[in-house]
C-alpha cells in the first residue's frame, strides 16, 4: 500500500472526528507547478473512441444534477454528515462544529459560515507560518475527501467566518479543458497541481504562487521549480521535462531518493488530490533535459 492510501485514509478519520490540524510538509516534500511552463502537443493522439470515453466520464454541467441552489448545498453538507457517522454539525470537534450556515454562490460552489467566535489554531498544532487561511482551505480539504469522490460537480468548498474576517478556499481548480484535447488537458494538470503547491506553500513562502519562479525564489534546490513543460501522449498519461539546475545533486537529488522519483511521486499525490476519478493523472513519468534520467510512477501503484 501506497503513501496515498495511507493519506487519504488519515484525512478520512479527521473528517469522523472534525479536528482541524493543518498539516503541512516540510519545505520540499511538495513543490508547485508553472503558470509559465509549456505544454506540447502529443503525440500520437488518443483514438476518436478513446477521447469519446474519457469526455463521457467527465462531469458535465449541462447533463448532471444542479449543482446550485440551498438544496444543492444542504444536501452535500447531509452527505458528509453520513460519512462522518453523526446526525449534526454540532457533533464535529474543532472549528467545525462552529457551522452556522452554507450556501451556493454560483454552481459548484459551497461556502460554509462560521460562528465569529472561531479562532485560529486552536489545538496549537499549526506551523509558526501558517495563518487562519491555511487551516480554513485545510478544513475544505477534509471535505473534499468524505464527499468529493461521489460529487463530481463540486467545484470549492469555502470556509469562512460570518464577518469575512478569516477565510480559506479549497478547489478543484478546473481549467474546463477537453479531455479530447490533449494538450489542454496537460495544461490542466499543471493548474491543478500549482493550486495545490499553493495551497501548501503560500504561506511559508509569503507569496501566492502562480509562477514556477516564485517557487524557485522560495526553495530554490527543489527539482520541481525547475519543471520546463510537459505533455500529454495518450489519455490519463502525463509527461514533465525537468531542466538542469542546482537541484542537481542537492538537498532533494540524493543517492536513496534521486530527484526524479521525488518529482513523479509528488506530482502524483498533489494533481490527484484536485482531479476527479476519470479526471485524473494514471501514469506520470519525469525527465530531464540532456540525459538518460526518467522515474515514471503508476496511480494504481497508490491506490492498491
Amino acid at each position: 500500500m501506497r503513501l496515498r492510501v495511507v493519506f487519504t485514509a488519515a484525512l478520512a478519520a479527521l473528517a469522523l472526528t472534525g479536528c482541524s490540524v493543518q498539516a503541512t510538509p516540510p519545505p520540499g516534500e511538495t513543490a508547485g507547478v508553472p503558470a509559465s511552463a509549456t505544454t506540447s502537443s502529443p503525440s500520437p493522439s488518443p483514438s476518436p473512441a478513446a477521447a469519446e470515453s474519457s469526455a463521457t466520464q467527465r462531469y458535465d454541467p449541462a447533463r448532471g444534477l444542479d449543482a446550485s441552489g440551498q438544496d444543492w448545498a444542504d444536501s452535500k453538507i447531509q452527505a458528509w454528515l453520513d460519512n462522518s457517522g453523526i446526525k449534526s454539525v454540532k457533533g464535529f470537534l474543532g472549528a467545525y462544529k462552529l457551522m452556522n450556515s452554507w450556501d451556493s454562490p454560483k454552481p459548484g460552489h459551497l461556502s460554509i459560515h462560521l460562528d465569529n467566535s472561531y479562532r485560529f489554531n486552536q489545538d496549537g498544532s499549526a506551523e509558526s507560518h501558517e495563518v487562519s487561511t491555511d487551516e480554513l482551505r485545510f478544513m475544505g480539504r477534509i471535505m473534499f475527501e468524505s464527499i468529493g469522490k461521489k460529487s463530481p460537480e463540486l467545484e470549492s468548498v469555502t470556509f469562512a467566518t460570518e464577518n469575512k474576517q478569516h477565510s480559506g478556499t479549497f478547489s478543484r481548480a478546473r481549467t474546463g479543458a477537453d479531455p479530447a484535447d490533449r494538450e489542454a488537458w496537460a495544461e490542466e494538470k499543471f493548474v491543478q497541481w500549482l493550486e495545490a503547491m499553493n495551497d501548501t506553500y503560500e504561506s511559508f513562502c509569503s507569496a501566492n504562487i502562480k509562477k514556477i519562479e516564485t517557487y524557485r525564489d522560495c526553495i530554490p534546490t527543489d527539482p520541481h521549480a525547475y519543471i520546463d513543460s510537459v505533455s500529454s501522449p495518450a489519455i490519463g498519461e502525463l509527461v514533465v521535462t525537468l531542466a538542469p539546475g542546482i537541484w542537481q545533486g542537492n538537498t532533494y537529488d540524493t543517492d536513496s531518493i534521486p530527484g526524479v522519483d521525488f518529482v513523479s511521486g509528488n506530482m502524483m499525490l498533489k494533481i490527484n488530490s484536485k482531479a476527479h476519478g476519470p479526471e485524473q493523472v494514471e501514469t506520470l513519468t519525469v525527465k530531464v533535459q540532456g540525459t538518460e534520467e526518467t522515474s515514471t510512477e503508476h496511480k494504481s501503484e497508490w491506490t492498491q
